[in-house]
C-alpha cells in the first residue's frame, strides 16, 4: 500500500507559496504574506521537458495552487504534451467557474482535511474552514471532476480516521490518502509534537489496511507509510533496479519536486540540499539533470537510500510502520 513496483514518475510542481491560509503543519511555510512565486515561462519549459526526461505526470501544490495565475495555462500545455494531471488544493478558493475551466484539464484534485471539524479548524487556523471546504465540493462533482481527499495523520487525531472516510464516501471521492503529519515547515514550529510516534504510524498503518478491505471498491485507500518489516525483506521496493546509464532522468529520480523558489530536487519537498539537481532559473531541466547525472547525483542518490533503508530496518523490536520518506529526508 505504501510502495508500488510501477507508478507514475511525476514532477511535483510547487508554483507558489501563496495561499489563503497560513496552517500551522504547513511544510513550506506558505500564507498569505508570501510571495516566493515561479515565472510561468520557466514552468511551460519545464512542462515541455518532461516527457523527454521520463516523466508521466504533473502535480501541483503549493502554496495554494488555484491562487495562482500561471494554473491553467500549465495545465493545458501538460494536456497537450499527454501528461496525467493533479493537484492539491485546500478547497476553499473554488467557485464554479474555476472548476468549470478546470475539468478538461485535470485528472484529480486533492482536498486537504485534517480531521473533524473543530479540528481540521483548528490546524487551519480559521473558524469555518472545514465548512466552506465542504461547501465547494458540489462545485467539484457537478463539473464531472474525480477528486479525493488528503487526511494528515496526527499523533491526536486518529480517531478522526473513520470520520475522514466517511466523509470522503459521501462526497462521492475517489481516494483516501492517509498522510503522517511531519515535523517540518511552520510544523516544526507549531506541531512538532503532533508528529505521528511508531505506535501512532503502525496503528494508522493497520487502520488504513483494515479501512481498504471494509470499503472495498467504493473507495481507494492510499497510505504513505511503509512497514519495516516488508521493506527489510523486500528492498528492491524502494530500491528498485539500478537504470541503465542512459536512462532518462525519471528513471533515476521517479519523484522529482521543484520548489517555489526554482529549485529542483527528489524525493519530498525540502529534501536536502547536497542531492539538489539545481535552480530552474539557471537552466532548463534537461540541462540540470546532465550536469547532476555527470557529477554522480545518481550513485549518491541511490546510496543514500541504501543508508536509509539500513537505518530503517536495523533495529527488529522497532515499531512495525514508520514514514520512508521522513526517514529518507532525516538519514
Amino acid at each position: 500500500m505504501a510502495c508500488q513496483t510501477r507508478r507514475l514518475r511525476v514532477v511535483q510542481l510547487h508554483p507558489t507559496r501563496r495561499c489563503n491560509l497560513a496552517c500551522r503543519h504547513c511544510y513550506s511555510l506558505s500564507g498569505p504574506e508570501a510571495r516566493d512565486t515561479l515565472p510561468l515561462d520557466t514552468v511551460l519549459r519545464l512542462v515541455a521537458d518532461m516527457k523527454a526526461a521520463g516523466y508521466d505526470g504533473l502535480s501541483l501544490s503549493g502554496g495554494e495552487p488555484l491562487m495562482w495565475p500561471g494554473l491553467l495555462p500549465t495545465l493545458a500545455a501538460a494536456r497537450r504534451e499527454g501528461l496525467v494531471t493533479a493537484l492539491a488544493t485546500n478547497g476553499m478558493p473554488l467557485t464554479a467557474r474555476r472548476a468549470a475551466d478546470l475539468a478538461p484539464l485535470v485528472d484529480l484534485v486533492a482536498v486537504s482535511l485534517d480531521g473533524a471539524p473543530a479540528t481540521h479548524d483548528r490546524i487551519r487556523g480559521r473558524d469555518g474552514a472545514f465548512a466552506t471546504m465542504r461547501a465547494r465540493l458540489p462545485l467539484l462533482r457537478a463539473a464531472g471532476i474525480r477528486f479525493g481527499i488528503i487526511f494528515t495523520v496526527t499523533r491526536h487525531n486518529l480517531d478522526d480516521l473513520a470520520f475522514a472516510a466517511n466523509f470522503a464516501m459521501e462526497e462521492g471521492a475517489a481516494l483516501l490518502q492517509i498522510h503522517p503529519l511531519e515535523a517540518v515547515g511552520r510544523a516544526a514550529e507549531e506541531m512538532a509534537e503532533e508528529e505521528p510516534d511508531g505506535l501512532v504510524a503502525s496503528a494508522a498503518y493497520l487502520a488504513a489496511l483494515r479501512l481498504a478491505d471494509l470499503v472495498g471498491d467504493r473507495l481507494a485507500v492510499q497510505c504513505d507509510l511503509a512497514h519495516r518489516g516488508l521493506l527489510r525483506d523486500a528492498p528492491w521496493l524502494v530500491l528498485g533496479e539500478e537504470p541503465a546509464p542512459d536512462a532518462p532522468l525519471a528513471a533515476f529520480a521517479p519523484d522529482l519536486i521543484v520548489e517555489a523558489d526554482g529549485t529542483v530536487v527528489p524525493v519530498q519537498h525540502g529534501f536536502p540540499r547536497a542531492h539538489a539537481l539545481g535552480n530552474l532559473a539557471t537552466a532548463p531541466l534537461p540541462e540540470l539533470g546532465a550536469r547532476w547525472r555527470a557529477a554522480g547525483g545518481p550513485a549518491r542518490l541511490r546510496a543514500h537510500v541504501r543508508r536509509a533503508l539500513d537505518a530503517a530496518t536495523a533495529d527488529p523490536d522497532a515499531m512495525p510502520a514508520f514514514d520512508w520518506y521522513r526517514a529518507l529526508t532525516e538519514a
